[in-house]
């Protein structure tokens, strides 16, 4: 086949191929409509490019709901750790992503990797976000991936795939029609000017029609301009020529082999067609360039050329034909899925049994927390059912749990104008719930609630459950938990198991009633062997755990939670955010910082704009309190911006105060915080161990020298904090009172409440002129919430080196850097060492750690092979390719001045 043009696009794909040579991986769209040459410019580029190093895969129509039918393709297979049992539902997609890494650092590590996927249109919804997740955590690594597709603004892929195409950073190539002088050297002086200017105006130079023309019309004709040419819609009447002159069983072939895909082996095309003699039938379409043979393990496998040959021979077959095609082919077709695929195209109309069917089947789905494929199979019901609208509804809500918005705008907007109040009402209001459209969202779902009977009794129980959630980010917990019992108390609460438990127990938590919210919680198996409904409530109990500073229970409820994985993405989400929230607490910042992360990128993927503003919000501490400006700022920025509720509010302000103070801004901590007064609230916002914001504030306000207003609020937060009892929220409180006596030159109080404050946070004191001068002090032994306690002992030994008292003050500022240095806070470790050096005295351990000098990148992958981790088992860890921690790793030996994995351990242990 001869290749025209394209020159420019050639140079661009070769350039990108050479960054990615150079370990910049690249991301390439190639777009353009069908026949435009998207595939053949690929082709032509991996046969000059230099390497075979190629993963090639395309998606297929007919297989757009078998999951990770794509996938497989491309690797020929899952890879073995998600790799699921055959009757198991299909893995999740993020774990999917990661297991996709290792996979391919294998692959680049002898020469770059091209990976390619075509018709990315039609590539199953699991696939593409598995692809997603791996191809946002390339840092460093030899990888080009090309997709190619018909139009990026239209694909209905998942959000964040259209979000990674329109990055700054992705290369698109969008592509025209071939020029006059490209037609000519395609017709290879066979026709005139003339005839080459009317093929160009007829076909817009879309390379498929015009080699189509160039072979079927005559040159003379396409010369002859009183002989019309045909047009490029035509091109379906051009395939079907070829077809018309093949013989009868090879026709039936044809269509079989259409009804299967756009591949499928030779075997079940004959069984299909009832062709006696395959081989042959197939030679003659081959011949007539209808089909292409192509070799299997399993033998002769017959293909379309191109997916337009298929869809001309498809739309051709007839109604009753394609039908009677289809249900042939649910006899012989491998794999449920495919067969009941067939099935649903087989019925000519609805099908109350079909749908009844399809429908039991979608909810086992859902109980099963396969949200994924149980949108799929009640969609197909709905559209064979005779009142397709409560099914629809059903389908919306599995969309949604499945992180697909915009797939569940467009059928909530597809509902029947006569359909149901309560159907009507729950469709609308979990969507506008998700896209964060909170006011909206209550009135639609209170619509659905009051108008549900009998027969609508599920969806009754889902609209309590939306409104139980919704109260929640609205900061009434109090109605939260109310709305849950009544979802609970429902006749059609055994639909309706997503985060109701959770819900109830942390709208109970957030107004004050964290006691009795445990109590309930009581009696709950471990995770590993907990049922779904279980984990709603283990979710409820490790935020419980958490805000009662049982730090150890809250991680153990949580991580095992996470683990277990099969739960709807705000599940996932929420389960995530929540375990990165406790182990920033408890001081586990690379874990804290991977999984907000995560959350975060989540969210944003699946556009869960009522849970983003709170995944950012979280994801902003750890870069924050390291002083990683940019990133910490991206998180702010992104939290801010998404705030409609006063949840998110309050995650938001408290993020932008947390950036504020960490870089020493008392001004802009204050009006980071401002908006928070106006909350009229009391849960989420004062409840402590919830949201932290109060001590930032008082703290900024003294430092301000506005301590009038320091004293109104904290007096608020002292009692509060008296009655709830907790010992981070009296250390807390303690603190920022002895930060105030301080500022008001009130030495002796200023004293005593740091004092108490060490106390309460369990930890030893020395140098104090209380009760409890002269213990030793052994930091990080107190309630497990090692940035707590260091800023505690920084405020407390600033104070005592202010009045002279050196040695005292010394005392807490070196177990302070020891806490800090080791957390990565460079900016506090900066305050440390400002401090101490203002002591003048010796010092034991001079210095700042040696992970300071690294980046938190850096750090997180140096901390993790001191404990012995392999490269490949770090980068599990971290959701990274192994070339990326390579690449940190080289990075933290050149700094640290090491050359070894014992060299750096030793390092960091001194």
């Amino acid at each position: 086949m001869t290749f025209v043009g394209r020159d420019q696009e050639l140079r661009c794909l070769a350039a990108e191929f050479e960054r990615a040579r150079a370990g910049l991986p690249r991301l390439v769209v190639v777009e353009g409509p069908a026949g435009i040459g998207k595939t053949t410019l690929v082709q032509r580029f991996l046969e000059t490019c230099g390497t075979g190093n190629v993963l090639f895969t395309d998606g297929d129509e007919g297989e757009a709901l078998l999951p990770y039918g794509t996938l497989t393709r491309l690797f020929g297979g899952l890879p073995a750790q998600v790799e699921a049992p055959a009757a198991a539902e299909p893995p999740d997609p993020l774990a999917v992503g990661a297991a996709l890494l290792p996979e391919l650092s294998e692959r680049q590590a002898s020469e770059p990797l091209c990976l390619v996927v075509d018709d990315v249109h039609w590539a199953d919804a699991p696939t593409l976000r598995a692809l997603t997740f791996c191809l946002r955590r390339l840092r460093v690594d030899r990888v080009m991936a090309v997709l190619m597709l018909r139009e990026a603004a239209t694909l209905p892929g998942p959000e964040g795939l259209r979000r990674l195409i329109a990055a700054d950073t992705t290369r698109r190539l969008r592509l025209r029609g071939l020029r006059e002088p490209e037609v000519a050297a395609l017709a290879g002086g066979r026709v005139s000017q003339r005839a080459v200017s009317r093929l160009v105006a007829h076909t817009e130079g879309v390379p498929l029609h015009l080699r189509a023309l160039l072979e079927e019309v005559p040159p003379e004709a396409l010369d002859d301009l009183a002989q019309p040419l045909p047009a490029p819609r035509s091109y379906t009447m051009l395939v079907l020529a070829k077809v018309a002159r093949c013989a009868p069983p090879v026709r039936e072939l044809v269509g079989a082999v259409s009804v299967l895909g756009m591949s499928c082996p030779l075997h079940l095309a004959a069984r299909v067609a009832g062709v006696a003699e395959p081989l042959q039938a197939l030679e003659q379409a081959v011949r007539e360039g209808v089909l292409l043979e192509r070799s299997s393990s399993r033998g002769p496998v017959a293909a379309f050329a191109h997916p337009l040959i298929r869809a001309a021979v498809y739309r051709d077959l007839g109604p009753a034909h394609r039908s009677a095609l289809h249900a042939r082919a649910a006899l012989v077709a491998e794999g449920e899925q495919a067969r009941l695929r067939h099935r649903i195209e087989a019925v000519a109309g609805p099908s109350p049994e079909l749908a009844a069917e399809l429908a039991e089947l979608g909810r086992a789905q859902v109980r099963l927390g396969a949200f994924g494929g149980a949108a799929e199979h009640l969609k197909a019901a709905a559209e064979l059912s005779g009142d397709p609208a409560p099914l629809a509804a059903e389908a919306v809500e599995a969309l949604l749990l499945d992180g697909r918005v915009d797939e569940a705008a467009g059928l909530t907007a597809s509902l029947p104008d006569d359909a149901h109040p309560a159907v009507r009402g729950y469709a609308l209001g979990h969507l506008a719930m998700v896209r964060g459209q909170v006011e909206e969202a209550r009135a639609q779902l209170i619509t659905a609630w009051e108008r549900a009977g009998p027969p609508e009794s599920g969806l009754a129980a889902r609209a309590a459950q939306q409104l139980a959630m919704l109260c929640l980010v609205k900061a009434e917990g109090g109605q939260a938990a109310r709305w849950a019992e009544r979802a609970r108390d429902s006749p059609g609460y055994r639909l309706s198991i997503d985060y109701n438990r959770f819900t109830e127990l942390t709208g109970l938590a957030v107004s004050g009633e964290i006691d009795a919210a445990l109590a309930a919680t009581a009696g709950l198996p471990p995770p590993a062997s907990a049922t779904i409904a279980d984990l709603d409530a283990l979710l409820g109990r490790g935020l419980l755990r958490t805000c009662s500073d049982d730090l150890a229970g809250g991680l153990a409820d949580l991580s095992g939670v996470v683990a277990c994985g099969e739960r709807s993405v705000p599940f996932r989400m929420l389960a995530t955010a929540i375990l990165g929230q406790v182990e920033y607490r408890s001081g586990r910042w690379d874990d804290a910082a991977l999984h907000t992360e995560t959350a975060a990128s989540v969210a944003d993927d699946a556009d869960q704009r009522w849970l983003s503003p709170i995944c950012h919000g979280l994801a902003a501490l750890v870069p924050a309190s390291r002083g990683d400006w940019p990133l910490a700022e991206s998180h702010v920025r992104a939290a801010v911006a998404g705030a409609d509720s006063v949840a998110t509010l309050a995650h938001g302000c408290s993020a932008a105060a947390h950036l504020a103070a960490a870089r020493g801004d008392h001004a802009a901590t204050v009006a980071a915080l401002e908006p928070l007064l106006a909350v009229e609230v009391h849960d989420i916002v004062y409840e402590p161990g919830v949201v932290q914001w109060l001590d930032l504030f008082v703290d900024a306000l003294v430092g301000l020298g506005e301590l009038d207003r320091a004293e109104t609020c904290l007096v608020g937060v002292e009692r509060l904090a008296g009655r709830r009892g907790r010992r981070s929220a009296l250390a807390t409180a303690a603190r920022c009172r002895g930060g105030l006596h301080a500022a008001r030159h009130e030495n002796a109080l200023a004293d005593a409440a740091f004092t108490t404050a060490l106390a309460h946070a369990g930890a030893g004191v020395q140098g104090g002129s209380g009760a409890h001068a002269g213990a030793g002090v052994h930091a990080g032994a107190g309630a497990g919430l090692p940035f707590d306690e260091a800023r505690l002992r920084l405020a407390y030994g600033r104070f005592l080196r202010r009045l002279g008292r050196r040695r005292q003050a010394q005392s807490h500022l070196e177990p302070a850097l020891g806490l800090f240095a080791k957390l990565g806070a460079a900016p506090y470790v900066g305050r440390c060492e400002q401090e101490l050096s203002a002591c003048g005295l010796p010092r034991a351990e001079p210095g700042a750690s040696p992970l300071l000098r690294l980046t938190p990148q850096e750090q997180a992958v140096a901390r993790l092979v001191a404990t012995g981790m392999t490269n490949r088992q770090v980068a599990r860890e971290l959701v990274l390719s192994v070339k990326t921690i390579e690449y940190h790793l080289g990075n933290a030996y050149a700094k640290l001045g090491v050359s070894s994995r014992v060299a750096l351990t030793t390092k960091l242990m001194h």
